[in-house]
């Protein structure tokens, strides 16, 4: 990813319009898998280099949040990797077991919830407090803005019940909101911006697209 790094914002490196051959695709889904493996094997590493010879409740309980998060993410990378083959439509899904499109709205709303998480709040306020055009109100600036833009993305979570593909179009929106909002606190420094949420960003961006197209068809 380090090939594209320029003045532009991350949302514009990352356009759709980068994404319009076959090789592209290709690059994006062979480094988003390569990037979930490596997320799935380290999460028994993080916990070996936070053990001693006693674990604190604190650490276990940072590392069971950290642990959670983290598969979270995996599994709605999953759920993108997979509806770039193909998006699952109602006929399809019948009576099967597990509803990918439910599953997915859980995952989705999961992560809009984390904006309510303290120490999520904590990471926005530090992020924030060190631009220099903000002033001491900034924190509960953010703080309104964390309340409204959760409260919106779980109205965004609700909808499409009855159809597979609007849900899957719709919580692929709220994970691009999600993502802008994250580019934006890290002030669009690709350095700085986890490559979870550029991989996030992406292929939702790509999905919405299939998805558009799997209705008109």
């Amino acid at each position: 990813m380090t090939a594209w790094r320029g003045q532009l914002k991350i949302d514009q490196i990352f356009a759709m319009e980068n994404f319009s051959k076959p090789e592209r695709i290709d690059w994006l889904k062979q480094e988003a898998n390569h990037y979930l493996k490596k997320m799935e094997a380290s999460q028994g590493d993080v916990l070996a280099e936070r053990s001693g010879p006693v674990l604190s409740a604190a650490n276990l309980e940072q590392f069971f949040r950290h642990k959670e998060r983290s598969e979270k993410i995996c599994q709605i990378l999953q759920y993108l990797l997979s509806f770039m083959t193909h998006i699952p439509e109602n006929d399809e899904i019948g009576d099967e077991p597990v509803n990918p499109a439910e599953q997915f709205r859980e995952f989705v709303r999961y992560e809009a919830d984390l904006l309510l998480e303290e120490d999520v709040k904590n990471a926005i306020f530090q992020e924030t407090n060190h631009k220099e055009q903000f002033a001491g109100g900034n924190v509960w600036d953010y703080q309104e803005r964390i309340i409204s833009m959760n409260n919106e993305l779980q109205k965004q979570v609700a909808q499409g019940k009855n159809n597979a593909v609007a849900t899957i179009s719709s919580l692929c929106q709220v994970l691009e909101q999600l993502c802008r909002f994250w580019f934006e606190v890290r002030r669009h420094d690709i350095r700085r911006t986890r490559r979870g949420d550029i991989f996030l960003y992406t292929l939702a961006r790509i999905v919405q697209s299939r998805c558009r197209q799997t209705e008109k068809s």
